[in-house]
């Protein structure tokens, strides 16, 4: 346990110098490029994709403002910019990647309590908000303890994950003596899933946000956010689920692989696959598409598209069954067995439990 008796409440607005509005309204007219443009998403930092912007921000916090995501925090230690959906808060501390992390996980679990779809995110209720954070005997907040405690959490992290990359080389953690090797395309098949409506206008009938009337999740050239940009109305695309989704075109999405458990349609520069198996579960959904995008990512880019009549020649390994099928609850019990444990360290950590390098 840790112990917290020597923590301290601090109102945010005494933390922070000022919360500056995005003004980006959209990035449909955004050409590709290598800033991080931030929005109200709790997936992947907030990033929805990458473009060329003006007067980038860089080693800041953003704030998510609306819907699902309100009150979701992270810190940038690269340059990004941000929607109008989004906001960036100036610390009066100079941060760096540990105590950068340490504040946005200490704001995002104290603000998502508070905030959703009909309560948004404002400066004004922000910086009246009052977190707890580590102080020194003389009652200011200790960015030394955030650092050391951010730090071991990240080289933990580190540490889990060069324990994962074992398990593709021969020196692995799981023995894959025995596994199969199999065709992409002896597994799968490309669904060809179209826009019903003929006079179809991105404009007007897709959407950034996800609404009642947008509501079906459309795949299309996007890197991160599980491949999912735009949405759009269920009667006007045709759909399906417990798919994958592999992206063919981008000059950083291209071999891009998302698990797609729910109903979901194509917009365009990517297609859905779907097992030859009767897959029910979303688990060996997501295994699948780590180990397919594992297998062609580092083969295509933006000159050489990854397309179906490429990818289903491409050969994978998975565990088999004793009659050489692939074993599919293996893959389950496998990816349990992360989630789990993922979800305990998170858990740990957000409730201050994690012991780091003794009390405090």
């Amino acid at each position: 346990m840790v112990d917290m008796s020597n923590w301290k409440e601090f109102r945010i607005g005494d933390l922070f110098s000022s919360e500056q509005n995005g003004e980006l309204k959209s990035v449909q007219q955004l050409s590709e490029g290598n800033i991080a443009v931030i929005s109200s998403s709790m997936q992947e930092q907030g990033i929805i994709g990458y473009y060329t912007t003006n007067e980038p921000y860089e080693n800041q916090l953003t704030i998510a403002h609306i819907g699902a995501g309100a009150g979701f925090c992270s810190y940038h230690n690269y340059k990004f910019n941000v929607t109008c959906n989004a906001g960036v808060l100036t610390c009066k501390h100079e941060l760096n990647e540990y105590t950068g992390n340490f504040l946005a996980s200490v704001i995002t679990r104290h603000c998502m309590q508070r905030y959703d779809y009909k309560n948004v995110v404002t400066e004004g209720k922000l910086f009246a908000e009052i977190i707890k954070l580590p102080s020194t005997s003389d009652g200011k907040p200790d960015w030394q303890y955030m650092e050391d405690y951010m730090r071991k959490i990240l080289e933990e992290s580190e540490e889990s994950l060069e324990n994962l990359r074992k398990a593709d080389n021969r020196k692995h953690l799981i023995d894959v003596n025995g596994w199969g090797e199999f065709m992409v395309g002896d597994l799968f098949d490309k669904l060809t899933l179209k826009c019903l409506k003929k006079d179809f206008n991105k404009a007007i009938d897709c959407s950034e946000e996800q609404t009642d009337e947008f509501s079906l999740p459309l795949t299309n050239a996007k890197h991160f956010n599980n491949g999912i940009q735009f949405y759009g109305r269920p009667d006007d695309w045709e759909s399906a689920e417990m798919t994958i989704d592999i992206v063919s075109n981008g000059a950083i999405a291209t071999g891009d692989v998302y698990a797609q458990p729910q109903r979901t349609g194509v917009l365009w520069d990517s297609y859905l696959v779907k097992c030859k198996y009767d897959i029910t579960s979303e688990l060996v959904l997501q295994y699948m598409s780590c180990v397919i995008q594992r297998c062609v990512k580092q083969y295509f880019g933006w000159n050489d598209k990854c397309t179906w009549d490429k990818v289903k020649e491409q050969m994978i390994c998975l565990p088999i069954t004793s009659t050489g099928e692939p074993d599919w609850q293996y893959m389950e019990e496998y990816m349990r067995k992360i989630m789990e444990e993922i979800d305990v360290r998170m858990k740990n950590y957000s409730k201050g439990q994690m012991k780091v390098g003794g009390n405090k």
